[in-house]
């Protein structure tokens, strides 16, 4: 287990947040939005920041998955995808103002899905905004 300010700095550091919206003619809506993280790293690490979570009230359901890498080592993973969990992570964080930008933009996707504003036609262009913003790193000001 991590300290709070020491865990901040793992995710401000480790975490890899993903925002995708894909077709899905099963939906009302035709699509289907996620917004997820993971965090890579060794067992212990991935354990450790597992239980940090738990510390934090964020308690996830499922395991750790393992992967292999080319060099046949193990590398584990840990992925939180429900909006509650990644909203309680987020307000872990501190505002920083002009740092963490790509922070700020996935605070604003989550905000969306967690208000359902992104099942509207103006709230949906705006997280396809803030998705390309995110992987091109273009930054609002």
């Amino acid at each position: 287990m991590y300290s709070k300010d020491m865990f901040i700095g793992i995710v401000l550091s480790s975490f890899n947040f993903y925002i995708d919206i894909s077709v899905d003619e099963s939906r009302k809506i035709g699509y289907k939005t996620r917004i997820f993280t993971n965090v890579y790293g060794s067992r212990q690490f991935i354990e450790g920041v597992k239980r940090s979570l738990g510390q934090n009230g964020i308690f996830l359901s499922h395991g750790i998955s393992t992967y292999l890498t080319d060099t046949r080592k193990s590398v584990y993973c840990l992925t939180i995808s429900k909006i509650n969990q990644l909203s309680k992570l987020m307000s872990l964080i501190p505002v920083i103002p002009n740092r963490n930008s790509d922070l700020e933009l996935v605070r604003e996707a989550i905000s969306l899905v967690e208000k359902k504003k992104h099942l509207t036609l103006k709230g949906l262009q705006r997280l396809i905004i803030i998705k390309e913003m995110k992987k091109h790193g273009i930054v609002e000001h």
